[in-house]
């Protein structure tokens, strides 16, 4: 299996190929990167992997939430590659992307990502034969207006780690773990894109689109 992974949702460029069994990784934490250095760097992971664009099986791309620039971007790159070059898309949730890095966590994981205007992204997972499921729809909102949930071992993936006490008391849980890394991984971007495909959710390349969740706060 061939596939090229992109996740500029963050402030890092996160970019990655799989040939095989083999994982190359381009991974950069600098935002200026985005639109200046992820072609030329896709161009230097096929070059590493001796591959062509042809030769993919498909694009995994992070499809969101996250910094608007960033998915643009993404997108703009993954459309025009996958079009051209005739290649499946397969979308994945950015914040599944960090609960799976939580792979040796039992219980559930809620991942709290800052969406300015003091509200968060947030999302809950739980771990199934060792891939991040979602186990309710992800959503925007200010903390105070979460929803209380079920008790049990929870982990919290975080970047505003400053907001964990208030989250805990909205959601009425303790977190056992905390973690604040929040940019996603190229082997944990591959996991998700290979369960995805499995599971029938490529798309075509016309079809790959971002996910902002606050387009579906202002048409409720």
């Amino acid at each position: 299996m061939n596939l090229l992974a992109i996740d500029t949702s963050t402030s890092s460029t996160v970019l990655g190929l799989q040939k095989g069994d083999a994982v190359f990784d381009h991974t950069v934490r600098d935002v200026r990167t985005h639109s200046r250095e992820i072609l030329p760097s896709i161009s230097a992971l096929l070059g590493e992997a001796e591959l062509t664009l042809g030769e993919l099986d498909g694009i995994v791309f992070g499809q969101g939430p996250g910094s608007f620039t960033g998915l643009r971007i993404a997108v703009g790159v993954v459309q025009g590659l996958a079009y051209g070059a005739d290649l499946a898309v397969i979308p994945v949730s950015s914040m599944a992307v960090l609960a799976q890095t939580r792979v040796n966590h039992e219980g559930p994981i809620f991942v709290a990502l800052s969406a300015r205007l003091e509200e968060i992204y947030y999302g809950i997972y739980q771990l199934t034969s060792g891939v991040a499921i979602a186990t309710a729809a992800e959503g925007v909102t200010d903390v105070a207006d979460l929803d209380e949930t079920a008790m049990g071992d929870w982990h919290l993936v975080t970047d505003v780690p400053h907001l964990q006490d208030s989250i805990s008391r909205s959601l009425g849980v303790s977190f056992s773990e905390v973690s604040s890394e929040t940019v996603p991984t190229v082997n944990h971007l591959l996991t998700l894109g290979l369960d995805r495909r499995a599971a029938g959710g490529s798309v075509s390349a016309l079809e790959a689109t971002p996910v902002y969740l606050r387009e579906q706060v202002a048409s409720r």
